[in-house]
Formats: C-alpha cells, sequence, structure tokens
C-alpha cells in the first residue's frame, strides 16, 4: 500500500509540474480593439516642475495640464487600422513662477479636430490637424498629443516576463522653432492586474530620450539640446483591446543657447509626472 501511495503522489506531482510549465509559457498576442462608432475619452493629468539658470540667477517654475481627450472612431478596416478624428472636450494649463498664479487661455484649442490613423499595434501614422490652430499653441496641438499617446505593442506573441523595444521620432514645429525627440522604449510583459476594475495585462516601460532643436526667436538664433529618461506602466485591458491607465515619471536634462550680441547658454533640469485614464469607452 505505502509503494501505491508514493507513486499516487509522484505522478500527481509530475502532472501538477506539468500543468504549471504549460501555464507558465502562455504567449499573448496584445493588439488593440477599436469598435467603429466608438467615442474614447481619456483624462490626461501631467505636472513638470522645472529650474532654469539664466545669467547666473536659478528660476523655478512649475506647469499643470489638465485635459480630457476624445478619440471618435469613424471606420476600422479588415487589417484593424482605425480612422480616428481626435479633439479636446476640456482643456486647461496652469503655471506658477516667481509667486504668480496664472492660468492660460487655451479655450480656442477646445473642440479642434485633427485625424489619425491607429494600427493595432498603436503605431500613429497619417495624422494632421483638420481645423488650423494659432502657430503659438503648436506645442499643445491635437496632432502632438496623438503621436505620443499610444503604447506601442509588439506585433508578436509575448511570454510573461519577455520584452519588446520600440524607437519613435516626434518632431513638433512652434514659435519659429523645430525640435526633434528620439524616444526609445523597452517594454515588458509583466502578467495580469486588475485596474480601475478592469483585468489588465501590466506592461512597465523605461525610455531614454534625445532632444535637438533650432529656430528663430526675435532675431536671436536658438538651439535646443537634451536628454532623459523616464519609467511608467501602462494598464491594457485584456478583453477590450484598450489602455486603461498609463503613468510616467520623467527626469531630462537641456540646454538652451541663443547667437548673436545677447548670446547666453541656459541649463534646464525638469521632473515630468502624467498619467491617462480611460473616463468612457
Amino acid at each position: 500500500m505505502k509503494t501505491i501511495s508514493l507513486k499516487i503522489i509522484f505522478i500527481v506531482g509530475i502532472t501538477i509540474l506539468i500543468a504549471s510549465n504549460a501555464f507558465s509559457q502562455e504567449a499573448y498576442n496584445l493588439q488593440y480593439k477599436f469598435s467603429k462608432g466608438k467615442n474614447y475619452l481619456y483624462k490626461n493629468y501631467t505636472d513638470v516642475s522645472s529650474t532654469q539658470e539664466v545669467m547666473g540667477q536659478k528660476m523655478k517654475f512649475n506647469t499643470n495640464s489638465q485635459s480630457v481627450l476624445r478619440f471618435q472612431v469613424n471606420n476600422v478596416a479588415e487589417n484593424g487600422d482605425a480612422d480616428m478624428t481626435v479633439s479636446f472636450d476640456s482643456l486647461t494649463v496652469r503655471t506658477y513662477m516667481m509667486g504668480r498664479d496664472t492660468t492660460l487661455d487655451l479655450s480656442s484649442l477646445i473642440g479642434k479636430r485633427a485625424k489619425a490613423t491607429v494600427t493595432p499595434l498603436g503605431e500613429v501614422k497619417n495624422y494632421e490637424m483638420i481645423d488650423p490652430i494659432d502657430e503659438k499653441f503648436q506645442m499643445m496641438s491635437i496632432s502632438h498629443q496623438i503621436s505620443q499617446f499610444f503604447a506601442q505593442l509588439a506585433g508578436n506573441k509575448i511570454k510573461e516576463g519577455e520584452t519588446w523595444n520600440n524607437n519613435r521620432i516626434d518632431t513638433v514645429k512652434s514659435m519659429g522653432s523645430t525640435i526633434t525627440d528620439t524616444m526609445n522604449f523597452v517594454y515588458t510583459l509583466a502578467g495580469k492586474e486588475t485596474k480601475l476594475g478592469h483585468e489588465c495585462f501590466k506592461i512597465p516601460f523605461t525610455t531614454n530620450l534625445t532632444m535637438h532643436g533650432s529656430g528663430n526667436m526675435q532675431g536671436m538664433d536658438l538651439y535646443i539640446d537634451g536628454t532623459g529618461k523616464a519609467t511608467g506602466t501602462v494598464y491594457f485591458d485584456v478583453n477590450s483591446g484598450l489602455i486603461v491607465y498609463s503613468e510616467t515619471n520623467m527626469d531630462s536634462n537641456m540646454t538652451m543657447s541663443t547667437s548673436g550680441e545677447q548670446s547666453m547658454v541656459i541649463p534646464m533640469t525638469q521632473s515630468t509626472k502624467s498619467t491617462q485614464t480611460l473616463v468612457s469607452d
């Protein structure tokens, strides 16, 4: 009897081990699942703390922005590409500097539409403004927001603990300057976790950023160079194929220099915290 019992225990143990190993090898092919006619609303929050040094004097200021971004899906192609119209439902930006609290008037951006095509992997292509906006607001434009919104998925089956890379280049033109950001992302599939009532894949990521820009402001040539590093987490709904929540923390260092009679070099450090939350789908 004892021999038979030991054999049964051994067989059960092997069965559990095989089942456990099979489960750990499960792989997922993550994709966005946009639906025609749907409106997806995201509440976005960003807080930026900056310190810059001008002619030996340090200046600190803080910028806080809150917005609700609407993605209206007009059509979904057979390959899953979604044609969207995107606009701000609300947008406020406040700055705190030298004891002054200023709220920027960005009401002219509310309802201004952009169009874009988003692939099932989160690649944003063919994005451009439909409604014209003032050039001084280009940094806050819808097209700029779209280009950085979606986490890029792997494009193949990924197992828990595995990573994938994505490189992204974003160029913004504003007030006579052109700034190009180059970002190198590393994503990791960390398993499943419940977030805001949704069963989600938890996807931590890291990012390295380089920034280069140039332009002319009030007759002065302007040059911008910088680097940054970020960490964050994306929570991707297992069933609906949507981002439910994401958070990013970034620290960056940059230098702004001017040429001409009033040439100067202005070093700047920034700490940025941002979140995106799905509020309606």
